[in-house]
Formats: C-alpha cells, sequence, structure tokens
C-alpha cells in the first residue's frame, strides 16, 4: 500500500505539471522526482521529514485532481499525459514494482552494507535523516542525501525493504529514459522504440563486462554512481526537449537532484549546468529574436541571469549540505567520533589546481603529489586497456586471431566507448541541418569533451588526495567510477541526434537512416547484452539462491535482535571478518546499534581479536591483515568501556577461545556448540551465555 499510494501521488503530480505548469508529459517524472528529492531533503535537514511526506502526498493529490478537474471536456488529454515517454516510465515502474514485490531482492554488495543500505533504513526507521540517526559508524556519514530521500518517499507509509530502495532508484532511471524520448509522439513510434532500447540496454553495456555468476547489479543496486551518470545525461535530455518549446524552470531541481546523489560526483551536475548555461547564453530562442539594440541587451541579461542560476542551483545546496554537516560533525567530534574522515571535493579541486599552476599547496597535499601523480599515469593506462563497455569482441578472440596486443586490449576500453559517442554526437550535428541547431549540438559537443578532461582530472584528485593509497595504486572502483560520466555522456548523444532527427532542418532521407541507425545500434547492444549477462543472473530471472547467504544471516541478526533487550548496544566477534559481516549485521540489526567493536589504535569495525602474540603468519592473510591485537584486560576493557550490553559471537575460532575464554562464565562452550549468538556483559564478573533460539 505504501509503494501503491506513493506512485498514486507521484502520478498526480505529474499530471498536474503537465496540465498546469506545461511540462511534457515524457518530462514530467523526471521534473516530479526533481522536485519531490529537493523538498524532502531540505525537510529532512530541518528535522521535519515525516511531516513533509505526509504534506507531500496531500499536495501532489490535491494539485492532480485540480489539473484533472479543469480538463472536462477537452480532448487529447490521454496523448498529453502519456506521450511514448511517460508511456515508457509508467510501463517499467509498475512492472518493476510487482516483479520486486513478489522476488523480494536484498542487499547483497559491500557499500550497500557499509553506507547506502543503513542509510535508507535508518532514515526509514526513525522518519529523519541518517545523519542524525544511531548507529555504531565511528564516523560521520556526510554522504549527500538526493537518493536516500526518494527511497524514503516510496515506504515512509509501510515497512522498510531493500527492493523498495532498488524501485525508488530506478524509477529515477526510467524518468532519464523518458526524458531522453522528450518530445517525441506516437506517430514518431520508429524514432521512440530504438531509443527507448538503448537507454534500458545502456546501464548493462557500460558496466558489464563478463557472463556474470551472480545477480547483476544493475537494476539491483542502491549505489550512486549508475544514478549519478544517467541523471547528468538526463538533465540535458530534459534541456533539449524544454529549451524551445516549455518552462526551463524544472532544470533547477534537476540539477539540484544530480547534484546531491554523490558527493564525488558533483562535477557531473556543474557540467550539466556549464552546458545548458552555455547553449542558453551563446543562442537566443529562435521564435524570440529581438529587433533593437534595447531589446538585445534586455535579452542577454535575461539569458544570462538564468544560466548563472543553473549553476547557483547545484552550488546553493552544496554549500548548504556542507554548513549542514560541519555542525553533525563537530557534535560528532565531541562526542569521541572521527569526524570527517577525508579532505572535501572542493578543497580537493582547488588544492589540484594550484599543483598545476605550480603554487604551494598545504602539507597534506605536499605529502600525497606522489600518489597524485602516479594515479594520472595509472589512468592514462587504463583509459587504453581497460574493459570498460561491451563493445569489444573480447581479447581471446583477437589473439587467437593474430591480432596485436595493443589491439586487442583497446577493444571495448575507454578510447573505443569515447568513440562511439562522438561518433553519436557527430551523427547529430550532421543530421541538424544548417542553421542553430547545428550550432548548438557542436558546442554541447566540444564542452563534453573539455567535462570528460575536468571529470577524469577530478577522479584522479580523489585517487591522489581522498582515497587510500592502496586503492589509488590499484585503481580500485575505477570502472565505477568512470562509467558514471560514460552512462551521461551517451545518454546526452542520444538526445541530441533525437533532437536533431525530428528537426525541420533535417532531410527526410537523412532521418530515415538515423533512425535505421538508431535501430541497428539498438539491435547490436541487445545482442551483446544477450551474449555477455545470463538470463538466468539478471534482473529478470535471478534465483532464489541469489541471496541464500544474506537471508541466513538475516535469520542470525533477527535471533539476536529477539533475545537482546530493546534499545540495546552490541558487541561484535566474527573471527576472520574483512569488515563486511561487521557493516552487514550493522545493517540487519537496526534499530539495535552494533558498537564498532573496538578502538581506533587497535582496530575496531570487523576482524580478528586476539592476544598480541598469537598473530597468524602473513599466510593466513585475511587473519593477519586484520588483527586486532588486545590483551585479555584490554579487551575486557573495551567491551565495558563501549556501553554494550551484549557480546555476538558469530564466529568463533581458536584464537579467540584461547585468548578470551576465561571471560566468559562458560569458557565459551555455548558458543562452540551453537547453543547461543549472545552473551550478557555484566557489570562485573565474567560474561554471560544468554538462552536463545539459534538458526540453523
Amino acid at each position: 500500500m505504501d509503494i501503491a499510494a506513493s506512485l498514486c501521488a507521484l502520478a498526480l503530480l505529474c499530471a498536474f505539471l503537465t496540465l498546469r505548469c506545461r511540462v511534457p508529459g515524457a518530462l514530467a517524472p523526471l521534473t516530479a522526482l526533481g522536485c519531490i528529492s529537493l523538498w524532502l531533503t531540505l525537510a529532512g535537514m530541518a528535522g521535519l521529514l515525516l511531516p513533509a511526506g505526509w504534506l507531500l502526498l496531500a499536495a501532489s493529490a490535491a494539485l492532480g485532481v485540480w489539473a484533472l478537474a479543469g480538463q472536462r471536456g477537452k480532448g487529447k488529454l490521454l496523448a498529453r499525459l502519456l506521450p511514448p515517454g511517460a508511456a515508457l516510465f509508467w510501463a517499467l515502474t509498475v512492472s518493476f514494482a510487482v516483479y520486486f514485490a513478489i522476488r523480494q531482492p536484498l542487499f547483497s554488495d559491500f557499500d550497500e552494507f557499509s553506507f547506502w543500505g543503513p542509510a535508507a533504513k535508518l532514515t526509514s526507521l526513525n522518519d529523519s535523516l541518517y545523519t542524525t540517526g544511531e548507529i555504531g559508524w565511528a564516523w560521520q556519514a556526510t554522504q549527500t542525501p538526493g537518493l536516500i530521500v526518494l527511497s524514503y518517499f516510496v515506504q515512509f507509509l509501510g515497512r522498510f525493504a531493500p527492493w523498495k530502495v532498488y524501485l525508488a532508484y530506478d524509477m529515477l532511471l526510467f524518468a532519464c529514459f523518458a526524458a531522453v524520448l522528450g518530445g517525441l509522439g506516437w506517430k514518431r513510434y520508429t524514432l521512440a522504440a530504438p531509443l527507448a532500447a538503448a537507454c534500458w540496454l545502456a546501464p548493462w553495456f557500460f558496466t558489464v563486462y563478463n557472463r556474470t555468476i551472480e545477480p547483476c547489479g544493475v537494476y539491483m543496486t542502491s549505489y550512486g554512481d549508475i544514478p549519478s551518470g544517467i541523471v547528468f545525461g538526463g538533465a540535458l535530455a530534459l534541456w533539449l526537449a524544454l529549451r524551445n518549446d516549455g518552462p526551463r524552470w524544472p532544470m533547477l531541481p534537476v540539477l539540484v537532484l544530480a547534484g546531491s546523489i554523490k558527493s564525488n560526483t558533483f562535477v557531473l551536475a556543474l557540467l550539466a549546468a556549464g552546458l545548458a548555461a552555455a547553449d542558453w547564453l551563446f543562442f537566443a530562442p529562435q521564435q524570440t529574436v529581438p529587433k533593437t539594440a534595447a531589446q538585445k541587451r534586455r535579452a542577454l541579461a535575461g539569458r544570462a541571469g538564468f544560466s548563472a542560476a543553473l549553476f547557483a542551483a547545484p552550488m546553493a545546496f552544496y554549500l548548504a549540505w556542507g554548513r549542514y554537516i560541519a555542525g553533525l560533525v563537530q557534535k560528532n567530534a565531541e562526542a569521541g567520533g572521527m569526524g570527517e574522515t577525508s579532505p572535501s571535493t572542493v578543497s580537493v579541486a582547488v588544492s589540484g589546481i594550484k599543483m598545476l599552476l605550480g603554487l604551494p599547496v598545504g602539507e597534506y597535499y605536499e605529502a600525497r603529489r606522489a600518489q597524485f601523480a602516479a594515479a594520472s599515469a595509472a589512468m592514462q593506462k587504463a583509459f587504453f586497456s581497460s574493459r570498460l563497455s561491451m563493445l569489444g569482441l573480447g581479447e581471446d578472440f583477437l589473439y587467437r586471431h593474430g591480432a596485436p596486443e595493443w589491439l586487442a586490449k583497446a577493444m571495448g576500453s575507454g578510447v573505443l566507448v569515447t568513440l562511439l559517442i562522438l561518433l553519436l554526437l557527430a551523427a547529430a550535428v550532421w543530421a541538424a541541418g544548417k542553421g542553430q541547431l547545428r550550432r548548438r549540438i557542436g558546442l554541447l559537443a566540444l564542452l563534453s569533451c573539455a567535462g570528460f578532461g575536468a571529470y577524469n582530472f577530478m577522479l584522479a584528485l580523489s585517487y591522489g588526495f581522498i582515497f587510500r593509497p592502496e586503492q589509488a595504486q590499484n585503481l580500485v572502483d575505477y570502472n565505477r567510477y568512470i562509467d558514471s560520466f560514460y552512462l551521461g555522456w551517451f545518454l546526452l548523444a542520444l538526445a541530441a541526434l533525437a533532437a536533431a532527427l525530428q528537426s525541420r532542418a533535417c532531410r527526410p532521407a537523412l532521418s530515415l537512416a538515423g533512425q535505421g541507425g538508431l535501430a541497428l545500434l539498438a539491435m547490436l547492444m541487445l545482442l551483446r547484452v544477450g551474449q555477455m549477462v545470463l538470463p538466468q543472473f539478471s534482473v529478470l530471472g535471478f534465483s532464489d539462491a541469489a541471496f541464500a547467504d544474506q537471508r541466513i544471516q538475516q535469520a542470525r541478526a533477527d535471533a539476536v535482535a529477539a533475545a537482546a533487550k530493546p534499545g540495546s548496544r552490541i558487541f561484535l566477534v566474527s573471527q576472520g571478518d574483512d569488515g563486511l559481516d561487521w557493516f552487514e549485521y550493522s545493517y540487519d540489526l537496526l534499530p539495535l546499534v552494533l558498537d564498532y567493536s573496538g578502538d581506533q589504535k587497535q582496530g575496531g569495525g570487523g576482524g580478528t581479536f586476539g592476544l598480541p602474540g598469537l598473530r597468524p603468519s602473513e599466510e593466513d592473510s585475511l587473519r593477519w591483515y586484520y588483527y586486532h591485537p588486545y590483551t585479555q584486560k584490554e579487551w575486557e576493557q573495551a567491551v565495558r568501556q563501549s556501553g554494550c550490553g551484549y557480546i555476538f559471537v558469530d564466529k568463533i575460532d581458536e584464537i579467540f577461545i584461547e585468548s578470551y575464554a576465561a571471560l566468559f562464565s562458560d569458557g565459551l562452550a555455548a558458543a562452540a556448540e551453537g547453543r547461543t549468538l549472545l552473551y550478557e556483559v555484566t557489570p562485573e564478573g565474567p560474561f554471560t551465555p544468554v538462552e536463545m533460539e539459534v538458526p540453523a
């Protein structure tokens, strides 16, 4: 019922935007989601998330009914509300809502437990932003909330579920796909169909590289990387469709949304704002060309003002969020937390530019200069060799047929992806014919190329000055970060080509050839995705066993929560953990708080506890690397000072038993025999086992 209520409210809000605000039906979903995200974010920062949600539902219903009531007797209502783009959005959204409700997928990836999942769950459970919720993290959560509040919107009337998070984020992707179709009517179905297919396949095409043997996290992921890239492209598609024939204000909430998805992709929102601003500033709308010099000056001033507003919208949010987080970080640090754990994106960018100009930088940046240089060199190499799409035929195939090594590695790499997108943009410039549209698309193509360089520079700065040295050395998650740009750039190219093919300046023969080319591209993408992604592991057919491990772990967490007192704080023992178990149980046990389970100096948040002299050899790499050395007294003191009422004994080994069995009243016999998962932390004396049902 919560999903049904949210979708009805969204549909009525879209109807209001289309019928009363002149926002085309295909662009209304993205505009509405941008407004919803902005409204709930501001309300969350003010501590008014729940009343804001109720007010949003009521206002959407009232505005939608009012808009529809005024249309009685007017024809073509359905055509206005459901052009091909809107039909695509609603068909996919409703289908996924039903499918996910039946299949109930769960979170499974590391970052889904280390941030994205707990943040969404905390927000839903507490009816307040995750930044204010109590959790065992030792650091302040500062990630921007644009996606999290969309998850809250679809489920704040009901119970939290991971599949509802997936649905909320997929709705955003589908809204961007609808924007790419823009103002296409049903008579242009030969253009709309291949555009829709290419959009649907793009996340797989640019992020999946092998035949998967586990669920493919494209439409079942809570990470912000895919949404940030697609909203970047969707915002520009929205602009191309609205620029001359509709209101321009929808760009502002959509740009704010683009800038609030992930902190490290904020640059994508600025790039989208810059491209739209340049297009608007340098090219006046053709139907309103001023005649006198005074009119030209006023028109230029007006365009300059709106261009500035395009930049100001995401920047204002960034600054407001920064001030909000600064206050929370200070409180967290005063309470003994770590505060912020890395420098801000803006300070990193400023220092990076200073380095390029040969200006002095701070001690922190000077110490990492070599790491930045190494990461930059590695990224240049990766551009020509890392697999970044399904474009390539595969290295093995080319090697077998005598192709040189450089060619085999280049197939599917960044250079090939870039060439494909530039080819689409060139086709759009050619198809646009002689006139302003050709110059506009050409400018967008040139500036987006410059933006590609700027994004790579920002990514190199992140590896150099934000990420850990081992992440920079190995370019950890490089594909995930760079694919965000490729996804948005590809959608921009599709939207530009669609705009050119339906323009009056495009010759009929050229329009027909362009539609055929898009259809061929969509078919090739479909063929390649079918080859690379096994149906039984895609979002369309994953098996029930796909989330078996997560269901077992959730059952253990539920048993612990049932045996512990409400509001308890719990210390975790999971020997051999690399941090994943701690993050996963931290998510699973909410609203109970899983303590960081260790101090900052000797290690916490997952790992192997043991006496200093019992550390395994480096051959046992997992337990050696994540080993937390505590004497018996130190470990007891860490548990008692943490304020935990229970110790959750998930996994124990010979090291833990030898080190700390004397601290437990039964010498850990109940845990070793599988009769309990919990020990109560008594005020004095040994820790005592808790009688409970232990899941098989």
